[in-house]
């Protein structure tokens, strides 16, 4: 099966939301994947995001799904760990961190810095591939 429907598992780990505050989305199990990329999808900025008020993405890693680190560049895809949105021309777009680390359990965060005060929309999504048992049964 070279299709991706059979071999990639999408779930929503953060649901869309207009926020101000941190987000952090629900763990993220690996259990039978062997690859990972998350995808942040962005809104529109209600406040004018600049050098100095603006949003970190960014992933922590876990063995236990307890206590959580953020991940070092050599657990990420071309050494992305975070990605910084900072200009208004960064917001309505779809960014992607891919995780090729070692751990069993992820959790993706938005960060805001500065004085946000009517926030921006965030949903993420987890994309599980490289499954142990294929074909991956999608809900």
């Amino acid at each position: 099966m070279r299709d991706l429907y059979h071999n990639v598992l999408p779930t929503q780990v953060l649901n869309p939301v207009v926020s101000t505050t941190a987000k952090t989305s629900s763990t993220i199990d690996l259990q039978g994947f062997n690859s990972l990329n998350i995808l942040y999808a962005l809104g529109l900025s209600a406040d004018t995001l600049s050098v100095s008020l603006y949003w970190t993405l960014s992933l922590q890693h876990s063995d236990d799904g307890v206590s959580f680190s953020a991940v070092a560049s050599t657990d990420c895809n071309a050494g992305v760990t975070s990605i910084t949105v900072n200009a208004p021309s960064l917001d309505r777009t779809v960014y992607s961190i891919g995780y090729i680390g070692n751990k069993r359990y992820l959790q993706a965060l938005a960060t805001p810095t500065g004085s946000v005060t009517t926030g921006m929309p965030v949903g993420m999504l987890a994309l599980r591939g490289a499954p142990s048992y294929r074909p991956v049964v999608t809900p």
